[in-house]
């Protein structure tokens, strides 16, 4: 079978049609393309006349009509080869891919991270986005004009048009945010007594989750990593995740492989913890941890496998992560200036 040969450019075609074109008035050509039985013409003389009949100027006129028609050509094919072009799979553009807005990826992620009791305030357009993610009506709180502040709200979605005022008074701590700029949507916990009582809170549950963690590090049944390790002694783990990894060790053995988080846009306390066994299997843990009572039930408790293909026990309890869940336990120590065991009397299995 011979093989097939490309298809030649529009330039070299373009080229060859004004070689040959050329060739007509060649002289040696002409003499060439004699007719047999007619006499011999002087093709020599007459080509000499023509070429003094075609002026320079006509010459030029022609050289630019032909670059225009090249360039018209070939621009065409050009547009033609890119517009049958198949579209690259690792560009997104080409494949028209749909990015969110910020209303709705804030939507998604309360509707799927925020707990289910919680109740939202938001702006009319907000509450009806939640809506169509499946948060309840009667979970939402709307934001008007003139109202009062949202009292009752356990969480309030914002965005510019709300001002800042609203969330200095009643939520100043930030849960996820969306966005940017004018588009920019936050989520936020409030605090009754406004930021003042909370950065106090804050404080105390910080000190309260260091010595927490310290517990933790003690304990001969986890195994941590460094990077847990660091987290645990900077007091940057849920208190209701260092509660249920203190009572689970209780009856298991197990390591610690992350501490994660789900919260976009704002550095917060990680809500998640992935464990792997160490000689025992998963599901009796996972069974004893879906058996809890708020606040120590988690959300999402799933048994995957990690990167190295292990069986693996995701642990995620839901935003906002309450305050001072362990602060209590932690003055009665301190008080009677016995050892801090703050994790003692707050586990959630008994």
């Amino acid at each position: 079978m011979e093989p097939i040969s490309a298809e030649p450019s529009w330039g070299r075609v373009l080229a060859t049609t004004i070689r040959l074109w050329v060739g007509r008035l060649d002289p040696v050509g002409f003499r060439q393309q004699r007719t047999p039985g007619r006499p011999r013409r002087n093709w020599s003389g007459e080509h000499s006349r023509r070429l003094r009949r075609l002026s320079g100027w006509r010459l030029i006129a022609l050289l630019v009509v032909l670059a225009v028609i090249a360039a018209a050509v070939t621009g065409f094919v050009g547009t033609a080869s890119r517009a049958t072009r198949t579209p690259s799979a690792g560009n997104p553009a080409s494949r028209g891919a749909y990015v969110p807005s910020p209303q709705a990826q804030a939507a998604a992620w309360i509707s799927d991270q925020v707990s289910s009791d919680a109740m939202v305030a938001c702006y009319p357009q907000m509450c009806a986005a939640l809506q169509q993610r499946g948060v309840a009506a009667d979970r939402l709180l709307p934001l008007r004009a003139g109202s009062a502040g949202p009292i009752d709200a356990d969480v309030i979605v914002t965005s510019p048009s709300t001002g800042s005022q609203l969330t200095d008074a009643y939520a100043p701590a930030l849960m996820a945010s969306f966005g940017s700029g004018l588009r920019q949507i936050e989520v936020r916990a409030t605090e009754p007594g406004g930021t003042a009582a909370y950065e106090s809170a804050l404080r105390a549950d910080l000190t309260a989750r260091k010595y927490a963690g310290s517990e933790l590090l003690r304990n001969s049944r986890i195994q941590f990593t460094a990077r847990e390790t660091s987290q645990l002694r900077a007091g940057e783990v849920d208190s209701r995740v260092l509660a249920t990894l203190a009572a689970l060790a209780s009856q298991y053995s197990f390591r610690v492989t992350s501490f994660s988080d789900a919260s976009p846009g704002v550095r917060a306390l990680f809500r998640q913890a992935t464990i792997a066994p160490g000689g025992e299997g998963l599901a009796g843990a996972a069974a004893l941890v879906n058996q809890q009572d708020p606040p120590f039930l988690p959300t999402h408790v799933m048994i995957g496998h990690a990167a190295a293909g292990q069986a693996a026990l995701s642990i995620e309890f839901a935003a906002p992560s309450p305050l001072g869940l362990l602060t209590p336990t932690l003055e009665v120590h301190r008080q009677h200036a016995v050892p801090a065991t703050v994790l003692a009397d707050a586990l959630p299995l008994g």
